[in-house]
Order: C-alpha cells, then sequence, then structure tokens
C-alpha cells in the first residue's frame, strides 16, 4: 500500500505507519526513550525540528535539537501527551490516556486499522487490566498506571465543586492500589509514573478529608500531604513537591490558624518551584501575602502581592501546574489580604471583581461570597451582607466546603448586632438548616 494512504489524520504531523510499527519505534516508546522518538522521526521522515516543534506545541527548534542530541529530556505528563498528539502516535505507545483524536474514525491505528485499544476508554477493561496487575505485579504496565491516574485527576477535577465524602472512598481505593503496585513493581520506568501518580492521589485525598471535617483534621491532612512530598522527591518533581507544600500551607493557615507556620510553607513551596512553575509561585507568594496580613505585616503583603503579579504576569500554558491557574485568584487572594488588614473598601473592590469572573458553583466561588458578606458587614453594608451572604449559602447548600461553611458561619456571627432585623433571622434560619443538614 502506499505510504501515504495510511497516514494518519487529526493532528499536526503524520507519521507514516511504517515508522510507527517499526522496531525501533516500538522500543523507543515503551522505554520512553524521547531522544531516539525524535531522532527517528527527524531522520526517517526528513521533518525539521521547526516543523517538529510546531508540531507539539510550546516547544523551540532549539529544544527538539537538544533532545535529540541528548542534552535535554522530557518528562513532564502534559508534554508527553503534546508529543503523542503532535506525532499522533498511539497512547497505548506511550503509555498514556487515550487522545481525542483516537476515538475518530477517520484515524488508521498503527496497528491495521484495529481503532484505538478499548482497555483505555472501557471502564470495565480497565478494572480488569488492574485486577490483572494487582494479582500479577509483574503485568503491570504503564497503560494501566496512565488509566488509574486519569481517575483520580477526574476525581481532583470533581473535587472543585462536589462533596469531599462523596469521592474520599474511591480515592482511597486509589491509593490502596497504587501502595500495592509499589510494593511488588520493580521496573524503573513503572514505578516512575507509580511515583507520580502517588503525588496526585495524595495530595488529593489530604484535600479530601481536611475538607470533609470542615477544615479541622489537621493531622490526617498533613500525613497525607507528606506522603505527596516523599513521592515528589522520589519523582524529583518540583512542582508536585511544591503542590504538597502548598496545600500543607492551608492547614496552617486556614486550619490550625498559625501563619507564622503558613508562612514558612508558603516560602519553601515558592522555593522549591523556583523556576519550574509560575503558577505555583505565583499562588505561594499570594498565600504568604495573606500569612503577611494575618501577621498585620502592611508593607510585607503588600510586597508579596506585586511579587504574586510578576509571576502571573509570565504564566503560559506551558506551565506544568497551568490547570491549577484562574484569572480569579489573585483578586479572590488580595481581598482576603485586606479584609485581615481591615481595609474593608480596597477588599470589597477586589472580592466583587472576583465574584463578576466565579460563576461557577465552586468552592473557591462560595469562599469568595462570603468573604465579600464579611467585607459589606463592616462596612455597615446590610442589605448588600444579606444578599451576599444568602448566594454563599446557596453554594454551599450544593458541595458543603469546608472552606465556604467555616465563612459563612463566620459571617453569621458578625451579624448579631442585627439579629432582630427581620431579613437577618431568615437567614439564620438558612445557617441552622445548613448546621442540621451536616
Amino acid at each position: 500500500m502506499d505510504e501515504r494512504e495510511t497516514r494518519r489524520t487529526g493532528y499536526p504531523l503524520t507519521i507514516p505507519d511504517t515508522l510507527l510499527r517499526s522496531d525501533a519505534m516500538q522500543r523507543a516508546c515503551a522505554e520512553r526513550n524521547f531522544q531516539e522518538i525524535f531522532r527517528l522521526v527527524n531522520r526517517r521522515t526528513g521533518t525539521s525540528h521547526s516543523v517538529m516543534a510546531a508540531a507539539i506545541g510550546k516547544m523551540t527548534s532549539t529544544r527538539v535539537s537538544d533532545i535529540i542530541r541528548g542534552v535535554r529530556g522530557i518528562r513532564g505528563q502534559q508534554v508527553i501527551e503534546r508529543v503523542a498528539d503532535g506525532f499522533g502516535i498511539p497512547a497505548e505507545m506511550l503509555g498514556v490516556p487515550t487522545r481525542p483524536w483516537e476515538d475518530s474514525p477517520n484515524i488508521i491505528d498503527a496497528a491495521d486499522n484495529q481503532g484505538p485499544d478499548p482497555a483505555t476508554s472501557n471502564d470495565s477493561e480497565f478494572k480488569a487490566r488492574a485486577q490483572d496487575a494487582t494479582d500479577n505485579p509483574r503485568n503491570l504496565d504503564l497503560l494501566t498506571v496512565a488509566g488509574l491516574r486519569q481517575r483520580v485527576q477526574n476525581l481532583d477535577a470533581r473535587y472543585v465543586s462536589e462533596p469531599s465524602t462523596a469521592l474520599i472512598a474511591e480515592t482511597g481505593q486509589h491509593l490502596g492500589q497504587l501502595a500495592h503496585w509499589q510494593t511488588y513493581t520493580t521496573k524503573y520506568i513503572v514505578r516512575r509514573d507509580l511515583f507520580a501518580a502517588q503525588a496526585e492521589a495524595s495530595t488529593l485525598m489530604g484535600q479530601l478529608v481536611w475538607d470533609a471535617s470542615g477544615r479541622t483534621d489537621h493531622a490526617t491532612a498533613r500525613t497525607y500531604f507528606a506522603q505527596a512530598e516523599e513521592a515528589a522527591r522520589e519523582l524529583r518533581d518540583p512542582v508536585a513537591g511544591g503542590l504538597a507544600l502548598l496545600r500543607t500551607t492551608f492547614v496552617a493557615l486556614y486550619g490550625e490558624k498559625d501563619p507564622r507556620a503558613g508562612l514558612d510553607l508558603a516560602q519553601r513551596a515558592a522555593s522549591t518551584v523556583q523556576g519550574s512553575s509560575h503558577v505555583l509561585g505565583g499562588l505561594a507568594v499570594l498565600h504568604a501575602a495573606e500569612a503577611h496580613a494575618m501577621l498585620q505585616q502592611h508593607t510585607d503583603c503588600q510586597r508579596s502581592l506585586i511579587n504574586a503579579e510578576r509571576h502571573f504576569d509570565q504564566v503560559s500554558e506551558a506551565d506544568a501546574a497551568a490547570p491549577l491557574f484562574s484569572p480569579s485568584q489573585f483578586g479572590r487572594l488580595a481581598g482576603s489580604c485586606f479584609l485581615f488588614l481591615n481595609n474593608t473598601s480596597r477588599a470589597e473592590m477586589f472580592l466583587t471583581d472576583s465574584v463578576k469572573v466565579l460563576r461557577d458553583g465552586s468552592k473557591a466561588q462560595a469562599i469568595t461570597l462570603a468573604n465579600l458578606a464579611l467585607a459589606y458587614i463592616r462596612q455597615r453594608k446590610l442589605d448588600d451582607a444579606i444578599a451576599m451572604l444568602h448566594s454563599a449559602i446557596g453554594t454551599v447548600e450544593r458541595h458543603r466546603g469546608g472552606g465556604g461553611l467555616n465563612l459563612v458561619f463566620q459571617a453569621g456571627r458578625e451579624l448579631r448586632p442585627w439579629r432582630d432585623v427581620p431579613a437577618v433571622h431568615d437567614l439564620y434560619d438558612r445557617l441552622m438548616n445548613l448546621m442540621i443538614a451536616g
């Protein structure tokens, strides 16, 4: 068959099936030897470094050249997925979750038109593979680990707007499976991905148990975050380690009410991700600003807010933590800072802008609404405060996020001087129902 007739469509650069079927390419993909993968694409197809870089996206021709020469490597999961998408390499070959283009009927698979492996998209097939790997750990492969990571990432996405109690059991099952596989698996390339999955799952589990406890079970949350840090160290991944430290910062600041410990953790998180992620660097500095505000350190708070803006100005889609970035984050945290500094008018300004952006029913939205209600209460804007607190309660009722719950009850306490006002009395009824429902 003419080679041009077997090229797949749907991504920037198409590699001939003959190259994908070759022993050299199969072996290079199985080992994730990107130096060899890039060399094969470059030499056997005559594709220039600049075209390869454009196909992958967020990569320069210089970096492609460095990878081919062995000067630089590829480790990040998102970059690996972009290589699969850019070169049209089936997900199974690189051990990543099924790519969106593999579901298209116009795409010809690398193995005689069979289409994507159903094991990557069918839940029952994944469970069968996972059970086989549990019974026979030597059978564990990158594809099975990638399938489990995808499930953890799906749970993490649901955490934003769903009750944490509904997600804990499944996350715990995944953690147990990872621990079992880690015990018996000896292949370096598989263990590396297991550490990545363990860091993600442990970080998520720490968030879930802390949130479900109403942000009171600090010890358990810290244990999971420490496990995530350890996995990140084994993986030598500063972004995963920095995220675990940042989550521990939240425990110190919002749970233990210890701004000095929170400041130290935030600064450690910023140092850990320096040069690796402007998203996490900016978030860490933002929370350092909040710690300074709690300590009434006005100048240091302002300096940290400016530093955070500088980080966010440099954020790109290539950032390993890009999915964690939201345009509302600076305003939400700056508003919180000015609340702690008793500058309620500036807090109102930042929080009002953030509320306009956050219309997603998320836990972050509930916190922002409740903080804005507090800003109104402290300015004695009673009608605005009541309306905003009703909105916050409505959002909290859907997901019962610990941060939002704590803040709406705090706002309720600060409304006591107006407790005889009928509208405030109605609010107290809603707060009581919220408490009973918990």
